[in-house]
């Protein structure tokens, strides 16, 4: 098991190969919608919220919820990607990003933060063409224990600078 503050170096590791060939990566990495702002992407993911709950390609479901959608947008988490019209498009494409989304590794919990009701942090990761090159957006979901009775919720997106082909 991985430390749980690992999670952002661990996706330098990650490898094109993971999804597949270049051009089925090309493929699943090419946005549906563009989004420039934090308005333009809070309109896509009012719309992709009704849509969920989402399969990621290693079977893990989670919804987003509807109170969550802000969050995913606010100044402090935009801050934390590497930059944030990255961070943009990868929210108003997450139901595409999270359906191509792997989990290669399990994380520690963090022990900093509230994780009553929490089975686990799970952290997956996806591909998204960005500038040119093919970025990972590490994409946290909350898995709650079962005698909670809450579904699994997509949590949190991060853009990183990593470029797969490189």
């Amino acid at each position: 098991m991985e430390s749980w503050d690992s999670s952002r170096i661990k996706a330098k590791e990650l490898r094109l190969e993971q999804w597949g060939t270049l051009k089925e990566v090309q493929a699943m990495a090419a946005p549906l919608r563009q989004a420039k702002t934090r308005f333009a992407a809070m309109d896509y993911l009012e719309e992709i919220a009704v849509k969920s709950p989402f399969v990621s390609r290693s079977g893990l479901v989670a919804r987003l919820a509807r109170r969550s959608l802000r969050k995913m947008v606010s100044s402090t988490t935009v801050a934390v990607s590497f930059c944030p019209e990255a961070h943009y498009l990868a929210a108003a494409n997450i139901d595409r990003l999270y359906s191509n989304a792997i989990e290669p590794w399990e994380f520690e919990m963090n022990p900093n933060k509230e994780n009553a009701g929490l089975k686990a942090r799970r952290y997956l990761y996806a591909p998204m063409e960005y500038n040119g090159k093919i970025a990972v957006v590490k994409i946290t979901v909350k898995e709650y224990t079962e005698n909670t009775n809450v579904e699994n919720k997509l949590y949190s997106i991060e853009a990183i600078d990593v470029d797969l082909r490189a």
